[in-house]
């Protein structure tokens, strides 16, 4: 009775996490998709009818990038700048970075259809496991570059840059864009571990298939 009910509770588990990974993928895809729009938008409308429309429109909005809060309001907004160039790079590299983030949602949903399925120990999870991990070590590398590539545009076309360095207590503004996000870095060894140990395991349910 005990093993039945650890049974149905697993498969329920499996359940909820088909449909959170399945509503993950829904929402990567809208987003990659507005990302495209915007690309389409940033390589089609010229940089001074955005400027104009930037300029014309009455903002008065915060924004937060990663401990840094931006208030928008009609005085910042007239010192805006696009910059056509570093829009489009950032764009680019937001779609890279979500496409990654979308494939390693989509392999983590078909492991979990798998194992649903009864299909656990097999080499297509294990591959699966194992881009995972491969697809964190890019991430780690890649998430701090977004990050303050991100802050740099935002600066770049909201505040002076010469203005910010002629405050007194702020000598200089430097941008680290190859610093590595070790959490992400730990977690790709860890799931890179696990991928192995689901390889041998399919090994050992292959050798004990054939000598039953």
């Amino acid at each position: 009775m005990d093993q039945s009910l650890a049974i149905r509770n697993i498969k329920m588990m499996l359940k909820i996490l088909n449909i959170l990974l399945i509503s993950a993928l829904v929402i990567i895809t809208s987003f990659i998709l507005g990302l495209l729009g915007l690309l389409v938008a940033a390589l089609t409308i010229s940089g001074d009818t955005i400027g104009k429309l930037v300029l014309d429109s009455n903002i008065d909005i915060s924004l937060n990038l990663y401990g840094i809060t931006v208030f928008l309001n009609k005085d910042i907004m007239s010192n805006f700048m696009y910059d056509k160039g570093e829009v489009i790079v950032l764009i680019l590299l937001l779609i890279i970075y979500t496409s990654i983030i979308f494939l390693i949602v989509m392999l983590l949903w078909k492991f979990v259809k798998s194992v649903s399925n009864g299909k656990v120990f097999t080499i297509r999870n294990s591959k699966r496991i194992e881009i995972v991990a491969y697809s964190l070590l890019i991430l780690s590398f890649l998430s701090n570059a977004v990050q303050t590539y991100l802050i740099l545009t935002v600066l770049h076309m909201l505040l002076n840059k010469n203005h910010l360095e002629s405050i007194e207590w702020i000598q200089s503004i430097s941008y680290r864009f190859f610093d590595i996000n070790w959490s992400i870095l730990l977690c790709s060894f860890i799931v890179w571990t696990i991928g192995r140990i689901f390889r041998h395991g399919y090994f050992l349910q292959e050798e004990y298939d054939a000598t039953a």
